[in-house]
């Protein structure tokens, strides 16, 4: 049995668990099975899923059942539009006058994401993943813009999990991260800011082939005209 404290620890986690994968799109949800896995009442673990249903994590079914919500690529792409405006506005600003600390800080979460993908480590390589990005909107001074990011960003991110299963992707992750501590440290605002856009554009590129391999993660609005990929 876990033990957690209820309220806000106890949505982190369940919130974490399913932007992992580790809940997969389309699972039902028992609250009996969660209230004995976490060791709490029905009260805070129901004040946890109203909170993930508004998030769009899961749909609750009145007097039915609780599921985790499936992928929406429509929805993904169009936050996708937003996060790559803003994380590229962001990568720009701090090119331009990059502040005191910010390059070492980067060289470490890229470093400790190498390590992680050469032991395996596919969950820790994630969390960094997003400790490299929300450690730009820090050092920028945009704490507030990214929780409005990381609210929006939940078909993105599980699309993303997705896409990290493919061996490729922490290369890639690797590479583009690399990219852009690097204009950021040379203080190309230009180049940073391309390099954001590309790193943030892959995996909604792959949509419609991790769309086609696995329908099921998907809701029905995510394929094109008769079913087909867009």
């Amino acid at each position: 049995m876990l033990t957690h404290p209820a309220g806000h620890d106890l949505f982190e986690d369940l919130r974490a668990r399913i932007l992992s994968l580790e809940m997969p799109p389309g699972m039902a949800l028992s609250r009996a099975d969660l209230s004995a896995r976490y060791g709490i009442s029905s009260t805070p673990l129901r004040d946890a899923l109203l909170r993930l249903q508004d998030e769009g994590l899961v749909d609750i079914q009145p007097q039915s059942r609780t599921l985790v919500s499936l992928i929406d690529l429509d929805q993904a792409r169009q936050i996708h539009v937003l996060r790559s405006a803003v994380e590229a506005e962001v990568a720009m600003r701090l090119a331009q006058d990059p502040p005191a600390g910010l390059g070492e800080e980067l060289q470490h979460l890229i470093a400790a994401q190498q390590d992680e993908a050469q032991s395996g480590n596919m969950k820790g390589f994630a969390r960094l993943d997003l400790a490299f990005h929300e450690a730009l909107f820090r050092h920028a001074r945009l704490q507030a813009v990214h929780q409005v990011i990381r609210r929006e960003s939940v078909h993105i991110d599980r699309l993303r999990a997705l896409h990290l299963m493919q061996q490729e992707k922490a290369r890639q992750i690797l590479t583009d991260h690399r990219a852009i501590a690097a204009a950021i440290a040379d203080r190309l605002p230009d180049a940073a800011g391309a390099q954001m856009r590309r790193h943030l554009s892959q995996s909604i590129l792959l949509g419609p082939q991790l769309t086609s391999e696995m329908p099921a993660y998907f809701t029905k609005r995510s394929a094109g005209p008769e079913g087909s990929a867009p």
